[in-house]
């Protein structure tokens, strides 16, 4: 927490220098009444998410809920322009939740590139550790809530991106994405894009039962696959009262999904490919205040997939929510930011935003 309260107080000392210019930063189209430009601002947001992700394995036919044991993540997410970084910090976890569900290594990073027609996000997440959620389906001898069966070298890294494209000019993707615009006026639009997923899952070769008891499986699968999916969907966001705003949009999608399966035996270790066709539904809804100088918002998000759960092989839940809450402050953008963001501009003039 002390780096937390560090980070914040410089934010904040850092914005008593810059209110007295931001405005003239502010960029305001006055042909388009829809939006208002904050992108020559320079956007701090602190984030409260729990955004974790879960994987479902198979376990003598039963179907095990897996997760890292992690509380809910923090992050600050720096917005300038065309770019949108986050970057998360890992809360502590009691010892008491070390010695029941294990001690889980994480390491994420996100970050976007917003331009007036396309939107692209990035993420990469880490986690080592995970733990059996469901543990009393797999031993009902242990009572629920107490110690859960873990995995402790079980590593999973995932890569996933998305390119969304907005039909309508009216309609800010970057008032909902990284607050560098202000929707002033009520506006959506139709989006297609694309999404992706890379993904490794390996090393669920031990396993923690009570006691400290650690036994080495005989038989385990390692996971390693790329799915892409095409999504369309429709998002809108909803202006009252000027700086307040509600937001909701639902995208479904169809993909492929190509994976390689490593199954470990005492006798012998053998791969086979799979390629599945899997749908899928994404919605969200959100609600926050976009000032002049202050934002902040709250936002939840639904996925369910088609695809199905096999007898042989780790997959990623097929149904997730997640929430995301915020607080964030727009300035003058810092020197150094100023000149970094113009020399990646002259270099790669596609960047350029219209002025």
């Amino acid at each position: 927490m002390k780096v937390i309260y560090a980070i914040l107080f410089i934010g904040i000392t850092s914005t008593f220098y810059a209110q007295d210019v931001v405005k003239d930063s502010v960029d305001v189209d006055y042909t388009n009444i829809y939006i208002e430009d904050h992108k020559k601002q320079f956007n701090v947001k602190f984030e409260v998410s729990n955004d974790v992700v879960t994987y479902k394995m198979p376990q003598e036919k039963i179907r095990l809920q897996i997760k890292p044991n992690l509380n809910a993540k923090y992050a600050f997410v720096l917005s300038y322009k065309f770019a949108s970084i986050r970057l998360g910090i890992r809360p502590k976890v009691s010892d008491e939740d070390k010695l029941n569900m294990g001690e889980s290594k994480s390491f994420r990073i996100h970050f976007k590139l917003l331009f007036d027609y396309w939107s692209h996000n990035f993420e990469y997440n880490h986690d080592k550790g995970y733990y059996i959620v469901n543990t009393e389906d797999f031993t009902p001898h242990i009572p629920k809530g107490d110690f859960h069966i873990q995995f402790p070298n079980l590593t999973t890294n995932t890569f996933s991106g998305s390119s969304m494209y907005k039909y309508n000019t009216n309609y800010s993707v970057r008032a909902i994405e990284s607050q560098t615009e202000i929707q002033i006026k009520s506006a959506g639009s139709f989006m297609p894009g694309v999404l992706y997923n890379y993904y490794d899952i390996k090393d669920a070769d031990e396993i923690l039962f009570p006691k400290n008891i650690l036994e080495i499986r005989d038989n385990y699968s390692d996971v390693k696959g790329f799915d892409i999916s095409l999504t369309a969907g429709y998002y809108y966001t909803f202006v009252f009262r000027k700086h307040w705003y509600a937001n909701a949009y639902a995208a479904p999608g169809i993909g492929m999904d190509f994976h390689k399966i490593t199954k470990h035996t005492p006798d012998d270790i053998t791969s086979r490919n799979n390629n599945d066709i899997f749908y899928n539904l994404r919605s969200g809804i959100g609600i926050g205040y976009n000032g002049e100088k202050i934002f902040s918002g709250a936002n939840f998000a639904y996925r369910i997939s088609s695809e199905k759960f096999s007898e042989n092989e780790i997959k990623l839940n097929t149904t997730a929510n997640s929430f995301h809450v915020f607080i964030g402050y727009r300035f003058k953008a810092p020197k150094a930011v100023r000149k970094s963001v113009d020399y990646v501009e002259d270099k790669i003039p596609i960047l350029h935003d219209k002025d």
